[in-house]
């Protein structure tokens, strides 16, 4: 399968990605025949980054853990690259397609805009967080190891940060 054909199916996705980190065993025929790191997952599948990308059309089963939820699901390989595989899922039980909902829900965070806010009845984080020369260089290198694990940094994330800073100076 060429680039092109790859980036249409990019395109085309029925679901929304959301970037993760978790683990991958790759099982053939019920057997181990692979690992990797799950970065993006979707109510439709998955990427997972391996050094061994499998042939398209292979299909295989998956040992998922992402967000303390392990989840086995039947998958087809839709699309290589040099780093990894785009995973379609294929027929999903439903007691699997509650985990990967509840993954799905862990990993997600709502626009933090006052207008979605207001529409689901929340009100937005308002806290206010004092940043001192000495919190400073912690709380920078806990958003760049956050940036570096998952390759994004949610707004809930980073008042978790903020916030446990807070803490941690309040208790000097």
């Amino acid at each position: 399968m060429n680039e092109r054909l790859n980036l249409q199916l990019l395109q085309h996705r029925r679901f929304p990605r959301y970037s993760c980190r978790g683990t991958a065993e790759i099982l053939q025929s019920g057997r181990h025949s692979g690992q990797g790191t799950v970065s993006k997952i979707s109510r439709g599948g998955c990427y997972v980054e391996t050094a061994q990308p499998l042939p398209l059309g292979t299909e295989v089963q998956l040992r998922l853990t992402v967000a303390n939820t392990g989840l086995f699901i039947g998958a087809k390989v839709v699309c290589t690259d040099v780093v990894g595989m785009g995973m379609e899922f294929r027929v999903v039980p439903p007691e699997q397609g509650n985990k990967l909902a509840q993954i799905v829900e862990k990993i997600t965070v709502p626009d933090g805009s006052p207008a979605v806010l207001q529409s689901e009845g929340t009100q937005p984080n308002t806290a206010t967080f004092r940043i001192t020369r000495e919190t400073a260089p912690n709380i920078l290198a806990k958003i760049v190891e956050r940036i570096n694990q998952k390759g994004v940094l949610t707004r809930h994330e980073l008042f978790d940060i903020f916030e446990s800073q807070h803490i941690n100076a309040k208790h000097r």
